[in-house]
This record gives C-alpha cells, sequence and structure tokens, in this order.
C-alpha cells in the first residue's frame, strides 16, 4: 500500500490515480519535478486553479512556516465548494516530500 511521507496508507483511490498519472506525464518532462495534480493541466481548469491561488494567497493570515498549507487547504476548500472542483494540493501529490 502507498503511503505517504509520514507513513500513513493512502487510501484514496482518485489520488492515487492522479498521483501515478502526474509521475507519468510530469516526471518524464524532468525525472526530479514536483508534482501537481494534473487537473490543473487541464486547460479549462488552469485558470481556475489560478485565479483561486491568487485568491487564497490574499486571504491567507499566516506568515512563514506554514503558510503553505493554510493556502493550500484555502484552495481545496474554494475550488470543491464554489467550482465543484476536487483538487490535490502539493503535499499529498509529492509523498516523498515535507513541506513547511
Amino acid at each position: 500500500m502507498k503511503t505517504d511521507v509520514f507513513g500513513n496508507p493512502i487510501r484514496d483511490q482518485e489520488l492515487l490515480r492522479r498521483i501515478e498519472k502526474a509521475k507519468l506525464t510530469q516526471r518524464a518532462r524532468n525525472p526530479h519535478a514536483e508534482l501537481h495534480d494534473p487537473i490543473e493541466d487541464i486547460p479549462r481548469i488552469r485558470p481556475i486553479v489560478r485565479e483561486v491561488e491568487r485568491r487564497a494567497e490574499r486571504e491567507s493570515m499566516v506568515a512563514g512556516m506554514g503558510r503553505c498549507h493554510d493556502v493550500w487547504s484555502r484552495m481545496e476548500h474554494i475550488l470543491k465548494s464554489e467550482h465543484g472542483i476536487v483538487w490535490y494540493p502539493p503535499n499529498q501529490m509529492n509523498t516523498d516530500l515535507i513541506y513547511d
């Protein structure tokens, strides 16, 4: 069973599918690439994710360590609740990296 960076099993089958897809496409171009959710590569989705990212950056009150997690959490919530998009942040896509 695939695990996250802390050794916890990943049970979300959609997340596992997207990780594998990202590895096949993104790491084919660059074997050391940090993975992003493949839905960001869909032309009609990309601008929505970018706009939500800018909004989440503006709305975040966290400075310094932990800010990325706050921004990503806000993005997940906004994308799901306002756009019906399930998006996985880098800390879930990259099971071998720890983010601050």
